[in-house]
């Protein structure tokens, strides 16, 4: 090992500095403060902004719903005279009392059919006529049958004269006559059977001439020319047999249900008003006719039927409608009077400057002054003015509660 350098030996030299210039960038290196942060303090800035603004200048109420004082409400209803004298309202169907499902009496194909559905036909009308060729042919067979009888039955009548007077002169044995006045009989009733027989074919063709059995229009026609029919249903007549049905529309009447819990309620001569969905805006009027004395043991219901006293040319039937039984002795010009419009007693306020109560309309109060008239029912007062009926009102009004003030309904 040599030994240190001292001093003398020369001039001290450093050890070389690292160079730091590789770690800098030139200009690239000066501090930058990053854009998003000012983006993010900028939007709370601007939400405590908000927020502030709206706690001094919006009421808490308005945009915190809970904090709205809660009220209960009830409904200004508008009381009709019908309304006011209803018994019981049921829904039905309109029907034709008079009514025909016209089918055939015999198997054949329709070679002319006269009616179309909406044709008006008086009884006797002629529908339909099937092919009637075979019944024809048998007919004149039946003709023959019946001139041939006829002939044997004048030979036999002949015969038993001569042989009664051949017995009687006693040239021939009484048997004799006895076998003529058989074979008189015979054809006595060949006759009669041949009639028959024709009177049966003929028959049989007058069946294939189908006429209407009653008065009315026709609302269905299930056949077309060339189809076979048939009693009880064939082809397109489907299960029914029916070629047309006919209904008499002068006749037509409500069908309804009425549960039979109800029925102690209503009794025949009972006035009702009739109301047609497909008439909406007319109302019809009637009378309890009939109460089918069965009830319906699934559906619990017992059917009654009602006439319609002033119906139209509107009514058709099959429309669906809702029947309104009313009081007994309800007069008509009752029930053409102004509707009543009743509010309950504990929604009316007095302040000594008059009645009114507090409306509720898109969740703000109002107030409405009102004019009463008599009480009805012991909890409801009859309003002569101010309102129309189906207004919201609170209920019972505290004085807390004052017009402008939001609240909430009470669910």
């Amino acid at each position: 090992m040599s030994a240190p350098a001292s001093q003398g030996d020369g001039p001290e030299i450093s050890p070389p500095r690292p160079d730091l210039s590789i770690l800098r960038d030139d200009d690239e290196y000066e501090y930058r403060p990053r854009r998003g942060r000012f983006i993010k303090w900028g939007i709370l800035l601007v939400l405590a902004a908000a927020a502030v603004f709206a706690v001094y200048r919006v009421p808490p109420d308005q945009y915190v719903p809970f904090l709205m004082p809660e009220v209960e409400t009830t409904t200004v209803q508008r009381l009709t005279p019908e309304q006011a004298s209803t018994v019981l309202t049921a829904t039905g169907y309109t029907y034709a009392r008079v009514r025909a499902a016209v089918g055939a009496k015999i198997i054949g194909r329709i070679t002319e059919l006269h009616v179309d559905e909406g044709d008006a036909v008086a009884a006797g009308d002629v529908i339909a006529v099937l092919d009637s060729d075979d019944l024809e042919a048998a007919v004149r067979r039946a003709q023959a049958s019946l001139i041939e009888a006829a002939a044997r039955l004048s030979d036999a009548i002949r015969e038993e004269a001569r042989q009664r007077r051949i017995v009687e002169a006693g040239v021939a044995p009484s048997a004799d006559l006895d076998a003529a006045v058989t074979q008189l009989q015979v054809t006595r009733a060949q006759v009669g059977t041949a009639r028959a027989n024709l009177e049966s074919i003929e028959a049989q063709l007058a069946y294939t001439v189908i006429s209407a059995p009653v008065d009315g229009v026709v609302i269905e026609r299930t056949v077309e020319v060339g189809e076979m029919v048939a009693p009880g249903g064939f082809t397109s007549q489907q299960a029914t047999g029916a070629l047309v049905r006919i209904a008499d529309p002068t006749s037509l009447e409500v069908e309804a249900d009425i549960n039979e819990s109800f029925i102690a309620r209503i009794q025949l001569g009972q006035p009702a008003t009739i109301k047609v969905d497909a008439v909406p805006d007319h109302e019809y009027h009637g009378t309890l006719r009939q109460i089918v004395p069965t009830a319906d043991r699934q559906r619990a219901v017992v059917q009654v039927k009602v006439t319609i006293d002033d119906r139209d040319a509107r009514l058709v039937p099959d429309m669906s409608c809702s029947v309104t039984f009313l009081q007994e002795g309800v007069d008509e010009t009752v029930l053409q009077a102004e509707p009543k419009i009743l509010v309950a007693a504990e929604a009316i306020v007095n302040d000594g400057g008059g009645d009114y109560v507090l409306l509720l309309r898109d969740g703000q109060l109002e107030r409405a002054p009102i004019e009463l008239g008599l009480e009805q029912d012991g909890n409801q007062f009859e309003v002569l003015s101010g309102l129309r009926g189906g207004e919201v009102v609170v209920r019972s009004p505290t004085p807390e509660l004052t017009p402008g003030l939001r609240v909430r309904e009470a669910s």
